[in-house]
């Protein structure tokens, strides 16, 4: 028992490892199954183009500019050790600008100017066969909407000539409003007051002619609806890592309006660098204004008191009474002046960085600083406050980013008010010595009368004011130039650039899809077939499955030859005739001397009383004497199609009633030297009538009289008849029907086989087909020999030859 299952163990692992579909498998597959694939490639090419007719094509347009870096002249990307070491080393996070740039390219607020400026929130479009095309630069007229829209709303447009249109199928998705059926009469250039609101055509009258009875579609989107549309058209990136080159991308139905829309958000991108450059300018020159105007009226007060003095104490030349002190002191007085001057500057500065009500607003960049730490400082935070203003335009308030950077923004305030607080205090250290070493030179001119005294720290005033005054009156100059300057620190490298050819959609890529989605169907669906045909398929699925002999395959009938016919005959040369002689020869190769040969099957419907029958007959027209025994005592189906009145059968020899064999025997058929033995009465108890000894007895005699003895029993899984006659059996021939036995069930055959439940248990396949196999990878080998019919038939020949044996 163990042997017969570690055989077969292997002979079923030897059948998974062929389980493969080879190349040749395929190839059959496609060559019987041409016509369904051709028709499937047909149908979804054919599919293909008309997806690809309903398909804009997309073009792409492409333009290059170069990020100028402020603190170098060329477009290399450096690293800047002093700046942006020092905010790292203070907590302070740092970008990279290019990669700041290339988001701000695609920020809302400059597609939002690019969409204003080109109108892209009214979009025009028309019926062109299968497509709707999207109208631009090529257009009869042009929509103006006088009223503020909430909700989008589209009409169509029909032009009826060069003075007006007609506009109906209003289409307005404002639930407020109920369903607007009305035709309007519209003529060019008039307003019209719609339930949706007011808008007004204007004609292009160069291009009116072309589209006179036309429809064309006019759809007004909201200006967020727009910007979306038009933003996802745009990619922006670097061109590499090492360099500061930004390429920005645009995929559009349309070429001119992906240059336009290009132009235009290069042109919107440069002008807000110079907003952002000239917010820095605006805010130091309104700081200068502001400060001038205070110093001209401080300047004002003390001349005015100045010439009150003179004019009340009667001195006219101070000069000359104290010409002697004040070439002493001219020194001193000059460093005095220099030094509260100084001081005056960075203390103005200490109070507007102090100011909480200016924490988003610029620090003044002034010159009056000489610390360059303060004014490195200085232009940082101004720096990083434009980035911080320009990512509040796009941001929702309270965002994280925001949220730190006023951190970064408020600790680096803080930073820049401690350095004037230590800077004020060093001044303040110049400006009491410098006070200090007037007053030692005071000391010494006591006799100078005391309106002379206050003749001179007037005048000091005086001296002070007016250097201030020059001071910002340069500044105000200065900072004016800067506002004049409109260069933007970016440089278009190439204007918008592309190929005519379309990038989108890819039709070359889509017709192969649909090539392999049309080889891919039929395939799939063969497939499937295959897999859900459970039967058994051919001699194939036998040899697979088992390792039992299979001795030959019977072609489907193609008539309606009943199962009584005897379809073998002497000079039939035909599929079927010829499988029965190849059955019978095969039976000398399994068994030589079998001389009682028994028939069973699985179940009822085989085909088993119709090869027993015809295996008979062309036993006999080989010359021998064969006997056909109809041991299906229960139903009788060879008694019944021999159309026998008689009585008399195995039945009667087996109970005993009769031991004249001879008389129960009839003739069947004389050219084939064939006998038939019924099967007489059926009675009560078949299987124990059949476990007598009587049957021995029966066929030990019979082979006395018949060179072989064909036993048609009953189906094996139907009954235990087959089992118990087949101890008189020399050879069993099992048969299947194919595409009728679930191939589940073979390896339960198997096991009868390895078990020996029947006496040399070889199959016979009936019912397989004629033709190559339709499905699959063509199971069975194929009948027909070459031979011909008859001198009046067509010579034939189907398959590849007859495998005669194979003993797993």
């Amino acid at each position: 028992m163990d042997t017969n299952k570690d055989t077969l163990t292997k002979h079923t692992t030897a059948m998974e490892e062929d389980d493969m579909v080879s190349l040749r498998d395929i190839i059959d597959i496609f060559l019987n199954n041409w016509k369904w694939f051709v028709l499937s490639v047909i149908l979804c090419i054919g599919a293909s183009r008309v997806y690809l007719a309903t398909l804009n094509n997309v073009y792409q347009r492409q333009a290059v500019i170069l990020v100028k870096d402020d603190n170098m002249g060329s477009g290399r990307r450096m690293p800047s050790v002093s700046t942006d070491a020092l905010m790292q080393l203070n907590g302070v996070l740092t970008g990279t600008s290019v990669k700041n740039e290339v988001y701000i390219l695609q920020s809302n607020q400059l597609i939002q100017e690019v969409v204003k400026e080109l109108n892209l929130d009214v979009a025009y479009s028309m019926r062109s066969g299968l497509r709707t095309v999207s109208l631009y630069d090529t257009r009869p007229f042009d929509v103006t909407f006088t009223t503020e829209f909430d909700y989008p709303v589209g009409f169509d447009v029909e032009v009826t000539d060069e003075k007006g249109c007609l506009i109906h199928n209003v289409r307005y998705a404002n639930p407020d409003v109920e369903e607007i059926e009305s035709t309007f009469n519209v003529a060019y250039g008039d307003t019209l007051s719609a339930p949706f609101g007011k808008l007004v055509l204007t004609a292009r009258n160069d291009q009116m002619e072309a589209f006179v009875g036309k429809k064309i579609s006019v759809v007004r989107y909201s200006m967020e609806t727009a910007t979306n549309i038009t933003q996802a058209k745009i990619t922006s990136g670097e061109v590499d890592r090492e360099s500061t080159l930004v390429l920005l991308t645009c995929n559009d139905t349309n070429i001119k309006r992906a240059e336009d829309i290009l132009m235009s958000l290069l042109n919107a991108y440069k002008q807000s660098i110079i907003r952002d450059k000239n917010q820095v300018a605006q805010s130091t020159a309104e700081f200068i204004e502001e400060r001038i105007q205070l110093i001209h009226t401080e300047l004002s007060k003390v001349e005015s008191e100045l010439a009150d003095f003179k004019e009340n104490s009667g001195l006219v030349d101070v000069k000359a009474n104290s010409s002697a002190f004040l070439s002493q002191s001219a020194t001193a007085r000059q460093n005095t002046v220099q030094a509260e001057t100084h001081y005056s500057m960075v203390q103005y500065l200490m109070e507007y960085v102090a100011d909480n009500s200016k924490g988003n607003s610029l620090i003044p960049v002034m010159g009056g600083v000489s610390d360059a730490g303060i004014q490195t400082q200085i232009a940082k935070y101004n720096e990083v406050m434009l980035t911080r203003n320009r990512l509040a335009e796009n941001t929702k308030e309270g965002s994280p980013a925001l949220k730190e950077m006023d951190s970064n923004l408020e600790q680096m305030r803080g930073a820049i008010l401690t350095s004037l607080k230590g800077y004020t205090a060093s001044l303040k250290l110049q400006v009491d010595k410098a006070r200090a070493e007037e007053r030692g030179l005071k000391s010494h001119i006591t006799s100078v009368p005391r309106k002379e005294k206050q003749v001179l720290d007037i005048a000091r005033q005086q001296a002070i004011k007016e250097t201030l005054y020059t001071f910002l009156l340069n500044k105000r100059e200065e900072t004016a130039l800067q506002l004049a300057i409109t260069e933007a620190n970016i440089r278009i490298v190439d204007l918008p650039y592309g190929s005519s050819r379309p990038v989108s959609p890819r039709r070359s890529m889509i017709l192969l899809c649909a090539l392999a989605l049309g080889i891919a169907i039929p395939y799939g669906i063969i497939q499937a077939i295959v897999l859900l045909n459970v039967g058994v398929r051919g001699r194939k699925d036998l040899e697979k499955y088992t390792t039992i002999p299979v001795l030959g395959e019977i072609p489907q009938r193609t008539d309606d030859s009943e199962d009584s016919a005897i379809l073998v005959a002497e000079q039939n040369d035909d599929p079927i005739a010829e499988a029965f002689r190849m059955l019978r020869f095969s039976m000398n190769f399994m068994k030589r001397d079998a001389k009682v040969i028994m028939f069973t099957s699985t179940m009822p419907g085989e085909g088993k009383t119709f090869v027993s029958r015809n295996f008979a007959a062309v036993l006999g027209l080989s010359g021998h004497r064969v006997l056909l025994v109809d041991a299906d005592i229960r139903k009788r189906t060879q008694s019944r199609l021999s159309s026998l009145v008689t009585r008399q059968g195995l039945t009667s020899y087996l109970s005993g009633a009769s031991d004249d064999l001879k008389s129960m025997i009839v003739s069947e058929n004389n050219e084939c030297n064939l006998d038939f033995l019924p099967a007489g009465m059926t009675p009560p108890n078949p299987a124990e009538l059949l476990m007598s000894e009587r049957l021995e007895q029966c066929i030990d005699e019979l082979k006395k009289m018949y060179d072989y003895i064909v036993i048609d029993s009953v189906p094996a899984q139907a009954v235990a008849d087959a089992n118990i006659v087949n101890r008189v059996a020399d050879l069993t021939m099992y048969v299947l029907r194919a595409g009728m036995i679930d191939r589940r069930y073979l390896p339960e055959l198997e096991t009868l086989y390895q078990e020996k439940k029947f006496n040399h248990l070889c199959v016979v396949l009936n019912g397989c087909s004629n033709r190559k196999k339709k499905y699959g990878y063509g199971y069975g080998y194929g009948y027909g020999y070459g031979y011909g019919y008859g001198n009046d038939r067509k010579r034939k020949s189907v398959g590849k030859g007859w495998k005669l044996f194979r003993k797993g």
